[in-house]
């Protein structure tokens, strides 16, 4: 599969390393993170911030849409990539393995076309 292939260039040419492997890396420095604030990751905390995010991707396609606020391309793709990062952590607080998902996901996509 062409996509399946473009996620894994991806993947690897930004970091070194499988989406599997990277999605680890993301959970253990945001468990990190939240344990010095003394709070515990749970699924729902991980879903909040990415519900806060989410909105935040909102805002700017609105901003980009309506003139009442300036939009800022800069901010966007923060936003949405702090937004697959607290879904990788989600992933990882389900023990979900994101190769396997993704590839399952990808396969039934492509069936469909």
């Amino acid at each position: 599969m062409l996509t399946k292939r473009i996620l894994i260039f991806c993947c690897n040419r930004m970091t070194g390393m499988d989406i599997v492997e990277f999605s680890k890396r993301v959970f253990r420095l945001q468990k990190e993170r939240v344990t010095e604030l003394g709070v515990e990751l749970t699924p729902e905390l991980v879903f909040f911030h990415l519900s806060e995010e989410i909105g935040e991707i909102a805002r700017q396609l609105v901003n980009k849409n309506l003139p009442m606020r300036e939009y800022e391309e800069s901010n966007l793709k923060e936003e949405i990539a702090q937004a697959m990062l607290d879904l990788l952590v989600l992933s990882e607080v389900f023990n979900i393995n994101l190769s396997e998902a993704l590839n399952r996901k990808i396969d039934e996509m492509a069936k469909r076309q």
